[in-house]
């Protein structure tokens, strides 16, 4: 029974091509050693791979890091700015719960004060709400660009264009939009934009991406810098590179990032294929079929799209679904709290269609999906 994949919301399938590299470099390491085979590498990871990442981003190539998951990426560089006691920080209501963890220690430690940008019945984000009510004390609005647990598409680039006078940092979380969604970070006038390799760009598990502007990256407090980019005589550092690297680890799964490479070089050459047609037929049938309820329906969505089936729980509609050959994925309202606090239900169905799905697989999916109902 040929599969149909719909999680790549959770990770996307990696191309022949990609899995290829990144054995090629992992036979490498095993026929003449790790240390010998990254001096091989050394161009692809130290130039080349930052230069895609900076090219599907619009952004220098001095403003890129790499992580080893877009999470780490988002906490280890904003653990590194200094919250002015009692300040105001601003999230969306589609924010990840990883994130909430993050701004609740917050709370704790400096006294933050964080609130939530109201949605509209048009809009996740009330953008009249945030031009009435910003002020000199929002120190930070952080916003997910698409949430985990549906395809709700916020307007980050009309918030940036009211931020960008405000002296407040803005963060876009763009794990579930990077490799669907065109994403220009001068367009959205973000200080920090992060994202994972293994979902939309359907890269390998272990590697994220992090832009940082310029200004974000003078403002923080560096508490450690790795061996790549700082040196020390046992008494005194001295910083030898101040780009978005010297916040990045130095040992890495470099396996990963030339694996990495190479999906980011085939969403490179393929981005034009964006607008899915799969996502458009998948999202439409589903919302005729009985027996099942959309998530957040009123607002434009990419994608992603979720539902609550009404006979059984989403763990067992899922299970049956793989056992008919559709791989979809049961989420939990844990993930996004905010977005879904009003969902009457713990759990749902996450349906993810990336660029390499076919029309011809969504429809093959429905086939599957129309008797579990």
């Amino acid at each position: 029974m040929s599969l149909v994949h719909l999680n790549t919301a959770g990770a996307g399938l990696m191309s022949a091509a990609t899995v290829e590299a990144m054995r090629g470099f992992i036979d490498g390491e095993a026929d003449q050693g790790s240390y010998e085979t990254e001096l091989q590498y050394a161009d692809l990871l130290g130039h080349g791979l930052y230069e895609r990442a900076a090219q599907m981003l619009n952004a220098p190539r001095a403003n890129i890091g790499l992580f080893s998951s877009a999470t780490e990426a988002w906490a280890g560089i904003l653990s590194k700015l200094e919250f002015p006691l009692g300040c105001r920080v601003w999230v969306s209501s589609s924010e990840y719960a990883a994130n909430l963890i993050f701004f609740n220690f917050l709370k704790q430690s400096r006294g933050v004060r964080v609130e939530v940008i109201p949605r509209t019945a048009q809009s996740p984000l009330d953008l009249d709400w945030v031009r009435r009510h910003l002020g000199g004390d929002v120190f930070l609005v952080s916003v997910s660009h698409i949430p985990s647990c549906c395809g709700v598409v916020n307007p980050v680039e009309a918030l940036g264009a009211i931020l960008r006078e405000h002296p407040a940092y803005y963060v876009v979380d763009a794990c579930q939009s990077m490799g669907q969604l065109a994403l220009d970070v001068r367009d959205m006038h973000c200080d920090l934009l992060t994202g994972a390799g293994r979902k939309f760009l359907c890269g390998p598990r272990g590697s994220g991406i992090a832009y940082v502007s310029n200004r974000l990256l003078g403002d923080l407090t560096l508490n450690f810098a790795d061996l790549h980019t700082a040196r020390t005589n046992g008494q005194v550092n001295r910083i030898d590179v101040l780009d978005a690297r010297v916040l990045e680890i130095a040992e890495k799964s470099f396996s990963a990032l030339v694996g990495l490479h190479q999906a980011l070089g085939e969403y490179l050459a393929d981005r034009e294929r964006l607008a899915n047609e799969a996502y458009t037929l998948l999202s439409s049938e589903l919302a005729r079929l009985p027996g099942l309820r959309l998530l957040c329906a009123e607002y434009r969505q990419s994608g992603i799209v979720s539902f609550v089936p009404e006979r059984g729980t989403a763990q067992e509609f899922v299970a049956r679904a793989r056992e008919a050959g559709v791989n979809l994925w049961a989420g939990t309202a844990a993930h996004t709290p905010l977005l879904l606090a009003d969902l009457p239900a713990s759990h749902f169905v996450r349906a993810s269609v990336g660029r390499r799905v076919s029309v011809a697989q969504v429809e093959l999916a429905l086939e599957r999906i129309r008797p579990l109902l």
